[in-house]
């Protein structure tokens, strides 16, 4: 069991980083959905509801973060397929996309407290 679950993961991990993402495939207000692990699903916390994250086509995003909203500018990185957030007060903020599609983004952002999520977006584009 344990190999199977390991070779499973290691084909959809291979799919996965073979996917080409195109920057205009970023283009939308991505809302959070939910967050996952290895073992299952995760529902929002109420102050989370409502998060979103818009990267807009001039390279600037706005986002809501725990009710929170903060705005500035983004890049993508095809080589890491990373996308990396700079805050107007110069923060940085570096997302790893594991998979896009039309309606639903799942990223993994590079800090300690949340690595270990998988966080899913939608979108309505």
């Amino acid at each position: 069991m344990k190999k199977t679950l390991i070779l499973t993961l290691t084909l959809i991990a291979i799919n996965l980083s073979a996917q080409k993402i195109n920057q205009e495939d970023l283009y939308a207000t991505w809302h959070l959905d939910k967050y996952s692990d290895a073992e299952q699903y995760y529902h929002l916390p109420k102050k989370e509801i409502g998060d979103y994250l818009s990267l807009n086509q001039d390279m600037s995003y706005t986002a809501v973060s725990e009710g929170e909203m903060s705005n500035g500018s983004w890049f993508y990185n095809t080589n890491g397929k990373y996308l990396e957030l700079k805050s107007e007060d110069k923060t940085k903020e570096k997302i790893y996309i594991h998979f896009l599609s039309n309606n639903s983004m799942v990223v993994t952002y590079d800090s300690d407290e949340y690595r270990v999520w998988e966080i899913h977006y939608v979108s309505s584009k």
